[in-house]
């Protein structure tokens, strides 16, 4: 009888395989069929592992680590933001990819096989997904509107506008800098707070929207790729940003490190983990830099030095017979505060108000002693203004521009891929039409993600992003530190590595696993659900469009309501798992009479010929690049009872086809079922005939009672 280890499927081993050449002499063909078998999986390696550092440099760098940064007081965020990426998100990077490398399979059944009672850990990835997806569509979205702008000879950012709207006065646009004018009024046209403008929908964020939709929409059917002051950290604030910015910016939790990991090759994980989380710093910093130039140009131009500006433009364009003399301003308007200027302005006769204003330059009039921008914004303003110093700045606008978009799409269907795959190989229907989940999914992400285009729908987003995706985040991976390092074992996890690296883990990151990232994750939880539910309420920033700037509005209780009643929707699959194995136990026990037959003609003690397995899980090699074709390993050890060793005699097919994929003994008691661990999960576990034996010994028990 063939043992356990021999239909286990082992990881084949590295470098030409020379025991079938009895000559101990290669041919020149043998040699370059090795050296090509080896090129093209190296070179799969290679683009695994870019595309993970991708999708970690993508939106989260250049859009959402900067207005972060500027809303946290610049140098403490950065420092916080380092020390947390060392403590917390490297470990817990390598931990993903690792335990996708080992197990070979999706985001869902990783944790089946691992903790099967809590699965739901990947349907809640799922859920996540789900809701970074929406928001993320809606970036793509102010990426096309500001690449359609793009395309003007004059950049429209660069200056005021002429359209005169009902909301707006005629000097609101000099009170701030226009290209912050410009994502707020026409980019956006944005409300006054969150609860105003939500049943209206601005009609080219509303195309633009669907554009990004039916663009990832084409790509899934057809398969194609698109590539500080030390007191400042007593700040809950501060922790809870940069914890959620950390787990954010490397897709923890998302699924999507473990979908990529399961495709890699190669062992060496700590060094993607570091490269990774190393480009994503340098990236964030570099771009982060760029930005903080920008604001501090508008900082220096603003108040009496914009006036200066403004008079010295208005005087050349008189002599150049542009504007008429009428439109000179006084003599003595230098020596007057800035404010006087602007009453000067809304003095002059209507005919010569509009071209003041139209030709004064990009600065602000009013002197800002706060910060220029806060909101999620600032990359698009700072940038903007960036690009229009260039020479020939609407080609260099328009090629930024779709770079961000690319990327923002790149970065989407990384996500989209960690719903797709775990759902095409859990659900046949799926299987069999692959494209109908494209479909549901595309479709109801344009449907979902129309919240977004309303006039309040930045505010909405800033909602997402700053609440309630950290916080399910971080849930999701204090779940999943917990199945590993305490549940499933840290020190037993080394060991399995071991068998399939051939080298021990660095006892550092075990450790780390254990007793830092763990404690981390719950307090950063702790931060989260206090900010959250505090009596003084967290806020979001908004723009008043009589003021001509940015204020801090409080959140309402019922709009933070939604992220409690979301959040525990995203939760709900971790609960209903146990409840789910617990509800198909007792069904098994009282309505399966035929088993408790059979285990009476079965033999007490094993066959001799049966040997136990090791201690390692059984991975799948097959890891196609399709989802559709990627094959559910079934475990081999389903069940401790006198049955799943017969069934160990049969051949392995017809074993495959028979068993149910989770079941556990009969137990009486939840702690019993805690102290089973090791023997009652899947081919991943050791068996060891005490266990064995005592399971005979409750059968034996049974039948006595019975006869």
């Amino acid at each position: 009888m063939e043992s356990l280890e021999e239909i286990s499927e082992e990881e084949p081993p590295k470098g030409p395989r020379t025991s079938s050449f009895l000559s101990g002499k290669l041919t020149a063909k043998e040699i370059l069929a090795t050296k090509t078998q080896n090129y093209f999986a190296e070179t799969k390696r290679t683009e695994d592992i870019l595309m993970q550092v991708a999708f970690s440099i993508g939106l989260g760098s250049i859009w959402r680590f900067p207005y972060l940064c500027q809303r946290n007081g610049g140098g403490s965020f950065i420092l916080m933001y380092f020390f947390m990426l060392l403590s917390f998100g490297i470990p817990l990077l390598y931990m993903e990819m690792i335990m996708g490398h080992w197990l070979r399979v999706d985001n869902i059944r990783v944790w089946k096989q691992l903790v099967p009672w809590l699965g739901g850990i990947g349907y809640a990835s799922i859920l996540v997904c789900i809701l970074v997806s929406l928001y993320n569509s809606v970036i793509i979205t102010w990426s096309l509107s500001y690449l359609a702008n793009s395309f003007d000879n004059s950049l429209p950012w660069n200056q005021c506008p002429l359209v005169k709207t009902t909301n707006v006065t005629d000097l609101s646009c000099l009170r701030t800098v226009s290209h912050q004018y410009f994502w707020y009024h026409t980019t956006l046209s944005a409300s006054g707070h969150i609860e105003e403008g939500v049943d209206a929908l601005v009609l080219h964020l509303t195309l633009g929207i669907f554009a990004a939709w039916f663009l990832l929409f084409l790509t899934m059917i057809t398969g194609l790729k698109i590539s500080m002051q030390l007191s400042s950290w007593a700040s809950l604030d501060l922790w809870r940003q940069a914890g959620g910015h950390v787990v954010y910016s490397l897709g923890l939790g998302l699924g999507t490190t473990i979908n990529f990991s399961s495709k890699a090759g190669g062992n060496s994980y700590i060094q993607v983990a570091s490269l990774v989380a190393l480009v994503n710093l340098v990236t964030s910093l570099l771009l982060t830099s760029i930005i903080f130039t920008v604001l501090e140009f508008w900082a220096t131009t603003s108040g009496h030095t914009c006036v200066e500006k403004s008079v010295s433009k208005l005087i050349s364009l008189i002599k150049k017979g542009v504007l008429p003399q009428d439109a000179k301003p006084p003599e003595d308007i230098l020596l007057l505060p800035a404010l006087d200027y602007l009453d000067w302005i809304s003095n002059l006769p209507q005919h010569l108000q509009y071209p003041v204003i139209r030709f004064s330059p990009s600065c602000s009039i009013m002197t800002q002693k706060d910060k220029f921008m806060e909101g999620p914004g600032l990359a698009f303003a700072a940038f903007s203004q960036a690009i229009s110093l260039f020479p020939g700045a609407s080609l260099w606008a328009i090629l930024f521009f779709l770079a961000l978009v690319i990327m923002g799409l790149s970065t989407l269907m990384s996500i989209l891929e960690g719903i797709v795959c775990p759902l095409q190989t859990s659900f046949s229907l799926f299987r069999r039409y692959p494209k109908l989940l494209s479909v549901l999914i595309c479709l109801g992400g344009f449907l979902g993600s129309l919240v977004f285009t309303s006039h309040a729908g930045s505010y909405i987003m800033s909602l997402f992003d700053d609440c309630l995706v950290p916080l399910t985040l971080i849930v999701i991976v204090a779940f999943q530190n917990v199945a590993l390092a305490w549940i499933y074992g840290a020190r037993r996890f080394r060991e399995e590595m071991f068998s399939k690296l051939g080298h021990l883990l660095w006892s550092f990151f075990t450790f780390l696993w254990r007793y830092v990232t763990l404690p981390g994750l719950l307090a950063l939880f702790t931060i989260c659900l206090t900010q959250l539910h505090r009596r003084v309420p967290s806020y979001y920033i908004a723009w008043n469009s009589s003021m001509s700037q940015e204020v801090k509005q409080p959140y309402l209780q019922s709009t933070l309501s939604w992220v409690t009643f979301l959040s525990i929707l995203t939760f709900l699959p971790i609960p209903v798992q146990p409840l789910h194995h617990w509800w198909h136990l007792e069904d098994h026990i009282a309505f399966d009479p035929f088993e408790k037959l059979q285990s009476k003609k079965m033999p007490l003690v094993p066959p001799k010929s049966l040997q136990y397995p090791k201690h390692q899980l059984v991975t799948s090699q097959k890891t196609d690049t399709e989802c559709s074709s990627r094959k559910v390993n079934p475990p081999l050890i389903r069940r401790l009872n006198l049955s799943s060793l017969w069934r160990f005699s049969l051949p392995l097919s017809e074993y495959n086809q028979s068993s149910s994929w989770f079941s556990l003994p009969v137990i009486s008691s939840l702690t019993s079922a805690l102290s089973m661990r090791n023997t009652s999960t899947p081919v991943s576990r050791q068996v060891s005939p005490a266990s064995v034996s005592i399971d005979n010994s409750d059968k034996s028990r049974e039948t006595q009672e019975e006869n």
